[in-house]
């Protein structure tokens, strides 16, 4: 049975004093990030989820991340610019999210990356200048990586650090090849939606992030593991690959781009037609070329015979 319990109204001064500093405090809240601890002098790729604040041309995202336009393209699958030259210069809407790839080493026992910069420009402050990153960055974190107190702005030309959230966790979720991607919580979300959207478990996104209970705030920042594809089974000379589910990576000078495709995690490499200077790109001893396969049905079955990228040496390119 429930009871009526009896509330006793605190005294009237105090309950003044906790109006008044109701309407002068601002309320001050505090979006939780997944911070890992590492040791290793290694970097990792890594994945930020960065929603368009306003429209933007891809050139102009390249430029925000100091990054190319090749590897955006590659890593949110979109058509080659050769095919589609339009693309380049194609504006984006606003709220499209765009995946962005982001080394990830370790600093001072820590992993996050500080090799982004910004110059500012005229009308900016440090909180437009978070707001242009997607709150990938928070104004404070502006502020104390860059020596900024509370009551000193920016000026015109001068270039700030811009602190980028990343996590590698040994590339790997649950003994699977993944590739981690720092994601800002939106209004609405849960950890159940957002693992729906990239194929993970709420319980999984608990464990990675070191959530005591399922619940995430707007502004928030997870670390989200994306299955990935890996090399490192494939006997490749001298080179290690990994690449996210439903994206693709340039290797070997840009001369083979390298898919993983969502079905099997298996990457497929082809000639990239991008560089005009690739040669030995045709198996020895046969009229296939890399990414190529033959089947030849025969009366006791079916002979596959393929062409397969295997790494690379400067110019040099391997396959079998």
């Amino acid at each position: 049975m429930l009871r009526k319990m009896k509330t006793q109204m605190p005294p009237l001064p105090l309950l003044l004093l906790a109006t008044i500093l109701l309407f002068i405090l601002p309320a001050v809240t505090y979006a939780k990030s997944v911070i890992e601890p590492c040791s290793s002098s290694e970097s990792c790729t890594s994945l930020l989820a960065y929603l368009l604040p306003w429209e933007s041309k891809l050139s102009e995202i390249a430029s925000l991340f100091q990054t190319d336009i090749f590897t955006i393209i590659s890593s949110n699958f979109m058509h080659d610019p050769f095919t589609n030259p339009s693309l380049v210069d194609q504006i984006l809407p606003a709220k499209s999210l765009m995946k962005i790839p982001l080394s990830c080493p370790c600093i001072d026992g820590i992993r996050r990356s500080v090799s982004t910069a910004y110059m500012v420009r005229a009308a900016d402050t440090i909180n437009s200048i978070s707001e242009g990153y997607g709150r990938l960055v928070s104004p404070q974190q502006i502020r104390t990586i860059n020596g900024i107190n509370n009551n000193e702005g920016v000026m015109t030309g001068q270039s700030l650090v811009i602190p980028l959230p990343c996590a590698c966790f040994n590339s790997s979720n649950n003994g699977v090849t993944a590739v981690y991607m720092s994601y800002v919580v939106r209004k609405g979300e849960s950890l159940s939606s957002i693992g729906a959207r990239y194929g993970t478990t709420v319980m999984d996104l608990e464990e990675v992030n070191g959530l005591g209970q399922a619940v995430v705030d707007p502004g928030d920042i997870l670390a989200v593991p994306i299955p990935a594809c890996s090399s490192a089974n494939l006997g490749w000379y001298n080179e290690s690959l990994i690449v996210s589910n439903g994206s693709y990576a340039l290797t070997a000078n840009t001369c083979i781009k390298c898919g993983c495709g969502p079905s099997d995690l298996k990457l497929r490499c082809v000639p990239s037609g991008i560089a005009a200077s690739c040669s030995h790109l045709q198996c020895k001893g046969s009229d296939l070329f890399i990414g190529d396969v033959y089947e030849n049905q025969t009366t006791v079955g079916c002979n596959v015979t393929a062409c397969v990228y295997r790494g690379h040496s400067g110019r040099k390119i391997f396959k079998r």
